[in-house]
């Protein structure tokens, strides 16, 4: 997803979801000033959103990948998560967004799937340049020859 986004991003041209009913956010003046400052960014991730008071904005459209109903909490997240990475990776603003958004609007652990999301998930690690590692450094699959396999049923 990461690589989908960053692409996004560079060429400004992310999907975004109208929302039937926009919701208001009130943020504090320095996530206020953060979000005005790469404003443009946002939108070209699918954020959509007007300035609405002193320190609230109403949020009109999200990306794709947002989950209907945690828009507020996913936006919120995504700055609480930019600010986090922003400080400890050091990374461009685009690449920082990007993973920032990936991981707060990642399927959380234990979510059960049907096999056809399964399936759509495999397809989409295997058409990422980088398909073995996670953007966090992990590795998404270990190759076990049969030594390894027979060593761990002694």
């Amino acid at each position: 997803m990461q690589e989908r986004l960053i692409k996004n991003l560079r060429n400004k041209n992310g999907a975004s979801q109208q929302s039937l009913f926009p919701q208001q956010l009130e943020l504090t003046p320095a996530d206020f000033t953060l979000m005005l400052s790469i404003e443009q960014e946002l939108n070209a991730l699918g954020f959509m959103f007007s300035v609405f008071g002193t320190h609230t904005i109403q949020l009109n459209g999200t990306p794709s990948e947002v989950t209907e109903g945690q828009e507020k909490e996913i936006f919120e997240g995504l700055l609480e998560q930019f600010k986090h990475f922003k400080s400890e990776l050091k990374l461009d603003t685009t690449e920082t967004l990007a993973r920032s958004l990936a991981k707060r609007s990642c399927m959380k652990t234990g979510h059960p799937l049907a096999l056809a999301e399964m399936n759509a998930i495999i397809g989409q690690l295997f058409s990422c340049e980088n398909s073995r590692y996670t953007p966090s450094g992990k590795a998404t699959m270990v190759l076990l020859d049969l030594d390894k396999v027979s060593q761990l049923f002694l």
